[in-house]
C-alpha cells in the first residue's frame, strides 16, 4: 500500500516536471540514455586490450628466413616457373625508435651533463610499454632468384617485376638466373 502511494506521488512528480522542460526534454533523454548506455556497458577499463605488449613486439621483428621462405612459395605459383630459391640481402635491418626524457642532470654546477630515461605509458593493469615514436622497415640491397623457368624472357620478366613489387628494389638489382640440373 505504501508501495502503490509512492508510485502514484513519483509519476505525478514526473507529469508535472516534464511539461517544464520545454526545448530541453529531448537534450535530457539523449543524456539519461547516454549514462544509462555507459553503466550498462562495463566501460572500456574492464576489458583487456589488444594493443601489443613489448613481447609482442618483439615476435613482429622482420625475420629474413620467413620473408624469403614465404616470397619463394609466392614466386613458385607464377606459370613456367618450376623450382625457385631465392636469396635476398638486407641493406638496412628495421629499427624502432622510442621516445626518451633528456633532462640536465644536477651534478653541483657542472653543466653539460644529461640523463636520459625511456618513456613509458601504462596501460592499465598490465604494466607499462615505452612509447614508440616511429619504426622503420628494412632496406634491401639486392636479390637473385634461381628457377628453373629463367631461360622464358616472360618468366624472367613476372620474377623480376614481383620481387621488386615487394621488396622495393629495382630491376638492375635483381637478378634472375637459371637453375641447373641436379
Amino acid at each position: 500500500m505504501e508501495l502503490d502511494r509512492m508510485k502514484a506521488q513519483a509519476g505525478q512528480a514526473l507529469a508535472a516536471f516534464l511539461p517544464r522542460l520545454g526545448k530541453y526534454k529531448y537534450a535530457l533523454i539523449v543524456l539519461l540514455v547516454g549514462i544509462l548506455l555507459l553503466y550498462a556497458g562495463g566501460g572500456a577499463r574492464d576489458r583487456p586490450e589488444d594493443s601489443p605488449t613489448p613481447q609482442d613486439g618483439a615476435a613482429q621483428a622482420f625475420d629474413l628466413a620467413a620473408f624469403q621462405a614465404e616470397l619463394e612459395e609466392k614466386l613458385g605459383k607464377i606459370a613456367g616457373i618450376g623450382r625457385v630459391e631465392l636469396m635476398l640481402s638486407l641493406d638496412e635491418t628495421g629499427e624502432a625508435v622510442y621516445a626518451s626524457n633528456v633532462r640536465e642532470a644536477e651534478n653541483g654546477g657542472e653543466s653539460g651533463s644529461y640523463e636520459s630515461t625511456l618513456s613509458t605509458v601504462s596501460d592499465g593493469s598490465y604494466g607499462e610499454q615505452p612509447v614508440r615514436i616511429k619504426e622503420t622497415c628494412p632496406t634491401f640491397r639486392g636479390a637473385v632468384v634461381l628457377c628453373d623457368g629463367a631461360g622464358q624472357s616472360g618468366v624472367r620478366l613476372a620474377v623480376t617485376d614481383a620481387v621488386g613489387a615487394v621488396c622495393g628494389l629495382g630491376a638492375d638489382r635483381i637478378s634472375v638466373i637459371q637453375m641447373g640440373q641436379d
